[in-house]
Parts: structure tokens; C-alpha cells; sequence
């Protein structure tokens, strides 16, 4: 079985940076491929480095074959005019550690890489907020599967296109901190699903039908639709948010999540925590195994 990418599933991160390029794809192959080496040459030894790749990127620097299910984020319309806008990008590089003057350091050398072939399109700094908590002040990822679980829930599986490579979906939320807080605590409990001092899940009548985690906790045929979350909130005096990343083993666990939560299956329930955040960019990617990835740097 190929080996995944080991940034991936590092959580003693505290420091984040999320960098994502539109690719020039009239420039001749040789550049582009000598650019993403450099791109990915000698990170500090406490730095991660995570890269994946949009569809027709993929396609170009490996021609030969495609994960089965990688497609394009295709912007998505809900109910009451809620819409998850596609701004599916070419190359996505995901930077962590517990220093943010080390991810820095490598967020310079991508760029200086890069900058030749691509344009940088997105380009956030995140943080671990306290005790790992979502800047509305619930913890954030709570139910996210652990030790060997994260790997049956976030790799493509022997046997399949791409085994030991990862489904990425990535999203910049938008918060209104405002209107949340503004919220008497017991309402924004309803609105998330958990309570937001302990981090408990509601249970029975106490939990709302359109909860964030009634939502995005969902089993179809049986089989849970968990993914694999590495999400970080960013943030200024003026904008603030989360910058959502996650992995899976399959495609239609983010299309499952996504459509519950903006109200486009059989019930036209929708999670209201979309209510109070809003997503402005989403791209799909594939992180490769780290084979794969060596060999489209031959």
C-alpha cells in the first residue's frame, strides 16, 4: 500500500498556511514540473508540507492516469438562495507546524517557485484557536475519527486509482461573529448540535433536525459518512473565519455532507449554521501518495 503523505496526518500543529494557485497551463511542461520541485525542496525539518492538485492539473503533470472520482467543485445552490460558489484552483499547498516564522519561511520559497507559472489565489495564515475551538467558540472536530480509524476514512483504499492518496475538499468560511454571539447560548447549542462549554452532544428532542451535527453526521446505506477534518480558523479585525479542510477516502462523503447541509435532499432541511457563516471559495484536490508524488517529479 502506498504511504500517504505525512503532513497530512500530523496534529501537533498549532501554526497553519493554506496556499492556493491558478496554473498558467499555456507554459511548457518542463517549467511547470521544475517549479513544483522547487516548490517542494528542503522544507525545515519541523515544517509539513501537504500538496494536492485540482483535476486539470493532475491531468497534466501525470497524463497517464486520474483518480477515479477527482472532479471539479461545481458551485452548489441551496434553499433560500444559500450557494457554496465554485473557485476551483490548480495547486494546493498546506503548510503547518508550531512556528509560524518556519511556515513562513516556506511559504516564501513556494511563492518565489511558483510565481513564474502560477498565480496565487488564496493565500491564509490559520491558527488553533484555544483549545481547539471554531472562532464561534464550540470545539471544532469533535467527532473526527482517530489513530488507524483517520486512515480507513481519509485514503483511497488498495486496489483503487490513487491508493494512499487522499480526496480533498477545501472552503474559506466567511463568519458573522456578530449575529452569532449576539445569540442567546442555548439557541447557538441548537444551532451547532453540541453544548459550548463541555462539548457535549445534545441528545433526543434537545437536538434540532437542522443542527450543524444532525446535518453533517449522516450514514447512507449503513455506512457512515465520516471524513477526516484539519480545518483551522483564521482571522483579522475585520474578517474572520475558518478556512475548512478535509480528507477522504471518497468523493461522495463531501457531495453527502454538502447537499444536507444546504438543504438539496428529500427533507429541504438545511444546517443553520450556514445562517451565520458563509462560504465564499471551494475547491476539490488530490493529495497523492508520497510515491506518486515522487515520480511526478521525475
Amino acid at each position: 500500500m502506498p504511504t500517504p503523505q505525512k503532513g497530512i496526518f500530523q496534529e501537533d500543529s498549532n501554526k497553519f498556511y493554506h496556499l492556493e494557485y491558478k496554473v498558467d497551463f499555456l507554459l511548457p511542461f518542463p517549467r511547470l514540473q521544475n517549479a513544483l520541485k522547487q516548490s517542494l525542496s528542503s522544507p525545515a525539518d519541523n515544517v509539513n508540507l501537504v500538496i494536492a492538485f485540482g483535476r486539470q492539473a493532475w491531468n497534466t503533470l501525470q497524463p497517464n492516469w486520474q483518480p477515479d472520482e477527482l472532479l471539479d467543485f461545481e458551485t452548489l445552490r441551496g434553499t433560500k438562495g444559500f450557494v457554496i460558489p465554485s473557485t476551483q484552483r490548480d495547486m494546493f499547498f498546506w503548510i503547518h507546524s508550531q512556528n509560524h516564522d518556519d511556515n513562513f519561511d516556506s511559504v516564501l520559497r513556494i511563492q518565489e517557485a511558483m510565481a513564474e507559472v502560477a498565480e496565487v489565489q488564496l493565500d491564509l495564515a490559520g491558527f488553533t484557536y484555544h483549545d481547539s475551538r471554531d472562532l464561534i467558540g464550540f470545539v471544532d472536530g469533535t467527532a473526527n475519527p482517530k489513530d488507524d480509524d483517520r486512515h480507513l476514512v481519509g485514503v483511497i483504499p488498495a486496489g483503487q486509482t490513487g491508493a494512499g492518496g487522499s480526496y480533498v475538499l477545501s472552503q474559506k468560511w466567511v463568519h458573522d461573529l456578530q449575529a452569532f454571539n449576539h445569540l442567546p447560548i442555548e439557541q447557538q447549542e441548537k444551532v451547532v448540535g453540541r453544548t459550548k462549554g463541555d462539548d457535549i452532544e445534545l441528545e433526543g428532542d434537545a437536538m434540532p433536525a437542522d443542527s450543524h451535527v444532525s446535518r453533517t453526521d449522516v450514514k447512507v446505506d449503513g455506512k457512515a459518512m465520516k471524513i477526516y477534518r484539519r480545518s483551522a480558523p483564521y482571522g483579522s479585525a475585520t474578517e474572520h473565519g475558518l478556512y475548512f479542510l478535509s480528507f477522504s477516502c471518497e468523493m461522495a462523503r463531501f457531495t453527502v455532507q454538502l447537499e444536507r447541509m444546504f438543504g438539496t435532499t428529500e427533507d429541504g432541511l438545511y444546517d443553520k449554521l450556514i445562517e451565520y457563516s458563509k462560504a465564499v471559495s471551494s475547491s476539490y484536490w488530490f493529495a497523492p501518495s508520497s510515491e506518486d508524488l515522487e515520480n511526478l517529479l521525475k
